[in-house]
């Protein structure tokens, strides 16, 4: 259960209760739940995801259509019944959304990828993803892959149905493009796409994903038709009276986080949290018309609170002594590169791509060197960032502070980040800038939250979302002045202890933060145990 401060905004509910629906917990049973949760007096009900997802979701985040409300979970006749009933009872309704991307694992379940593969750059959903189809047909990263680069995969293709097979999966046929007898190779070779080794993905991917999830495609909804096409759902339910609030996922990943969120406010007059993750001290940007965001930020400050500063000297010992790295800063910036170098190495070629050549390169006898730099430059660059991402041209003291930060680490590539620099202060809203922005989110997420907070164990109260593993505990000053920040500038905003996204439940974290008055003790166990 989350909580927002009380304010003003009759948009605003007093409190959220987030159901996760599934095809085993859909609308209609999510509708029998209400008079419950009106007793313990929760303001709205809080809905995960509830537009058309891949077969078999669990979760909901993978949509494939956004043009109507989940069969899976009961259907747009389960979703009005469900809102029509919370009116009843009184209860606001908040609906989970995710307008960065779209599921594409299973090509025959999303129309509009499918015509994408089809058509290619002539397809009329081909603006609807972020595809860069003047690098060649896109690359699909789904063969198996024993070392020999996908070649013997390539054997197990089929043409089934009109369509072409690899095992389970379903793939368009162009149009003109298969004739009984066809040798299945020939035809593969004729497509708008490619079936390549899983092993590609990371470097050679030629559309943007989440993360370095390649059945998650990006969406633009920088585009305005494309927004409309994938929000007209969403409005429609409140303009009907059936839709109070907004959460909107994966915020950092937009091309233009500021101007989506400014075209949304204009279309539906709600209450809209972003999932955004702030760093100790950072607030949103001014522009953005939100109530706030979903509290990483206060549950960061929360779990802080309850662990006890006197136990951190024995855990860092007990985490040494037991193998376990305590140096988070160095942790966190090899997990970094190793996520920007490896697994988004796409996203930064993409981006070194469209730099221009430094003026000493243009006659460069090694042309390979010089691209290799400008890779470095932004993978530097993008590990660099004190925040998930700035947004120019407002986060300007963001960004300068990460190319100091770059220039400092990797003094050789002064030149490289300078013109990197220049570029980007020059057109804040150009592709270089937007592209960077968007990828040094998913290289801090990817790197720090992914895999820092696993590796660096020292108390793993503190490895949570929006976390900081450096700062053993929040002091009763910080805590205040953090509610009072928020208070003052976001009062709407959503305070959470234990949204989807933690690692463990606020229980868990509760009982490993009264670990931190012990700690004799827990070293006492740990030994014992090892």
């Amino acid at each position: 259960m989350t909580s927002t401060h009380s304010t003003p905004t009759a948009a605003a509910p007093t409190s959220t209760y987030r159901l996760q629906l599934s095809p085993g917990f859909t609308l209609e049973d999510a509708a029998g739940l209400l008079d419950h949760l009106d007793r313990l007096g929760v303001g709205a009900l809080y809905l995960s995801p509830i537009l058309t997802a891949a077969p078999g979701s669990g979760h909901g985040y993978d949509v494939v259509d956004p043009t109507a409300v989940s069969p899976a979970l009961g259907g747009d006749a389960a979703r009005a019944a469900l809102a029509a009933k919370a009116r009843e009872c009184g209860l606001g309704v908040v609906v989970d959304i995710v307008p960065n991307h779209m599921s594409v694992a299973r090509p025959d379940a999303n129309p509009w990828w499918w015509d994408v593969l089809e058509h290619g750059r002539a397809s009329v959903y081909a603006r609807c993803f972020d595809v860069d189809f003047d690098a060649g047909p896109v690359l699909v990263p789904v063969l198996a892959d024993d070392g020999d680069g996908g070649a013997s995969a390539l054997d197990d293709l089929r043409v089934v149905d009109g369509c072409l097979a690899y095992h389970d999966k379903r793939y368009p046929l162009a149009p003109g493009t298969y004739a009984p007898g066809d040798r299945v190779g020939d035809v593969h070779g004729r497509q708008r796409y490619r079936l390549v080794s899983w092993r590609r993905g990371d470097s050679e991917l030629t559309y943007r994903r989440f993360f370095d999830v390649d059945g998650l495609a990006a969406v633009r909804v920088e585009e305005p038709g494309v927004f409309d096409a994938t929000h007209a759902e969403i409005l429609r339910w409140a303009e009907l009276g059936q839709l109070d609030g907004l959460r909107v996922d994966h915020v950092d990943g937009l091309s233009d986080p500021g101007g989506y969120l400014r075209r949304l406010a204009g279309r539906f007059g709600g209450w809209v949290v972003v999932e955004k993750v702030l760093a100790p001290g950072e607030s949103l940007p001014q522009s953005w018309p939100v109530a706030g965001t979903t509290g990483y930020d206060a549950l960061r400050e929360v779990c802080g609170l309850f662990v006890d500063p006197a136990g951190e000297a024995a855990f860092t010992a007990l985490a040494r002594e037991q193998g376990v790295e305590v140096d988070a800063q160095a942790l966190d910036e090899g997990a970094r590169r190793h996520a920007a170098t490896v697994l988004l190495r796409a996203e930064v070629r993409r981006i070194a791509a469209l730099l221009p050549p430094r003026a000493g390169d243009r006659a460069d006898p090694d042309p390979e060197g010089a691209a290799r730099r400008g890779e470095e430059a932004v993978a530097e660059l993008l590990c660099a960032f004190g925040v998930y991402r700035s947004y120019l041209p407002e986060g300007e003291a963001d960004w300068a502070a990460a190319v100091d930060r770059a220039r400092g680490r990797r003094p050789d590539l002064a030149p490289d980040l300078e013109a990197v620099d220049r570029l980007v202060r020059g057109d804040p809203s150009g592709e270089p800038a937007r592209r960077i922005q968007q990828t040094s989110g998913m290289v801090v997420a990817m790197g720090t939250e992914n895999t820092a907070f696993y590796r660096g164990t020292r108390f793993a109260a503190l490895n949570e979302v929006g976390g900081d593993p450096s700062r053993f505990a929040v002091d009763p000053g910080e805590f205040h002045d953090g509610a009072a920040r928020r208070e003052a500038s976001r009062p709407a905003a959503m305070t959470t202890l234990s949204p989807h996204d933690t690692q463990r439940a606020e229980d868990v974290r509760a009982r490993r933060a009264a670990q931190s008055q012990t700690p004799a003790a827990f070293a006492g166990a740990v030994r014992r145990w090892t």
